[in-house]
This record gives structure tokens, sequence and C-alpha cells, in this order.
């Protein structure tokens, strides 16, 4: 006979651990990432640890989510390659005590951390940590984190046998974030900025399944930093929307 868990109101099992965890905002944001680490990016749930406590400086904070090196001989440390801070919609990436310099403090102090995510579901910020040839630590911006199976070229370049479905509400985040970019950034109002969603919705529809030819719906790291790699990509945009509306 199965067992019947029963789990209390206001209380919600882990994804990967499986431990009771308050069901708060931040949470909810934390366990759509886990599922997204599991079931799109591929990481087996035995290399992802929760609320893993590192040593920076004098304290030992608790990181949200960190993922070991792959073969690490334990759980310890300077085998973190990635770190995610989750974080409730109402914090800012910019926030002094719960941003991204939180992210970046944890990832400077693991040796051997190279990716780090900071989210709070509607806006995501990945950077890279690399030495510059001064010895000094840098962290270049990033569209996503690698994949377990992937490689640095797939999140700038990605590969249609990669393309993977978007799991629980990770569809849903990504929506409400192009949204809001339009709606904030190009200054529209709800209704003009949706059916502007619209249209990025139907042009990745079109790439898709535009079967046999490369995919063409994307915005690499570098190209999203400068004026002319935005504008190589409003082109490449714009010919799959010609498209679009041909058919």
């Amino acid at each position: 006979m199965a067992e019947v868990i029963v789990i209390p109101e206001g209380k919600i099992c882990d994804y990967i651990d499986a431990k009771l965890r308050n069901d708060t905002p931040e949470e909810y944001v934390r366990q759509n990432i886990e599922k997204r680490l599991v079931n799109e990016h591929k990481y087996p749930k035995e290399s992802v640890a929760v609320e893993f406590t590192i040593r920076v400086g004098s304290a030992k904070p608790r990181a949200d989510l960190v993922i070991f090196s792959a073969n690490a001989p334990g759980r310890a440390q300077e085998h973190i390659h990635v770190i995610i801070e989750c974080k409730k919609e109402s914090v800012e990436p910019t926030a002094r005590k719960d941003g991204v310099g939180q992210l970046k403090s944890y990832m400077a102090a693991c040796p051997n951390c190279e990716w780090g995510m900071w989210t709070n579901g509607r806006q995501k910020e990945v950077f890279r940590k690399v030495i510059n040839e001064k010895g000094k630590i840098e962290f270049i911006d990033f569209n996503d984190i690698p994949s377990a199976d992937g490689s640095i070229e797939d999140i700038d370049r990605p590969k249609r046998h990669k393309l993977r479905s978007a799991v629980e509400d990770n569809l849903l985040f990504v929506f409400r974030t192009c949204h809001n970019h339009i709606y904030v950034t190009d200054g529209m109002q709800k209704q003009p900025a949706f059916f502007e969603l619209l249209k990025v919705i139907f042009c990745k529809i079109e790439d898709e399944r535009n079967l046999g030819k490369p995919l063409e719906f994307y915005a690499s790291s570098g190209e999203r930093s400068n004026p002319d790699g935005q504008l190589a990509v409003q082109k490449r945009i714009d010919k799959i929307f010609d498209r679009v509306k041909t058919k």
C-alpha cells in the first residue's frame, strides 16, 4: 500500500530534498527554479543542495541553491560550481542586502564557483565568474546558466535538438518578464504591451516550426550589451516576423 504524506497547511514539500518548508513568495520562486534545474537543465537532484551553508569571511550565510561540480567527491564549498539566490518578487536586483551584490560575494568566496544566478521570478541576472589578466575577479553577464549536458555556446546560440519544454510556472515567469519589459521600457499601456508580446510569441513559434533550418530566435549575451548587437538581433527577428505576417 502506498504511503500517504500529509503536508500541513502553510507548508510545501521541497522538490529537491523533500523537506517541509514554509509556503512563502520566496519559496514559490525557489521551487520553480528547482524544477527547472532538474527538468530543463538536466541537473540530477543529488548534485543540488538547498540552503547550503558557506563561509564568507567570518560570516556563514546559507545560499538558497548550490550545484556541485560533476563527479565532486563530496558536498564542500570548494566543489560548488553554481550558486543561485531566489527572492520574492518585491526584491529588486539592486537591493543592498538581498540583491545581486549578495550573490557575487557568495561566488567570490567559493574558489571553484563559475556561475551564479539571481532571480525574483520576474527578473533574472546571470553571471560567469572569471579571473582577469591582473588576477582580479570579474563577473560577466550571461543569458542563462549552462545545462548539465550543455556548453557556453549553447547558452548564446541554442540548438534545435536542445530545445526543452518549460515546467511548472517557469513559462509564466518568462511571459511576465517580457511583458513587463515592454510595458516599462517602451512606455506602453498594458494592452498594447500584451499585443507586442503576442508578436514575440508568434516569432518564437514560427522559428521553432521552421524545421531543417538553424534557430534564429535568440539574442547572445554579447549582442544584448551593445547597440550594434541589439540591432543585429532586431534585424534577425524582423525577418522571422515577415514570415509570420506572410502566413
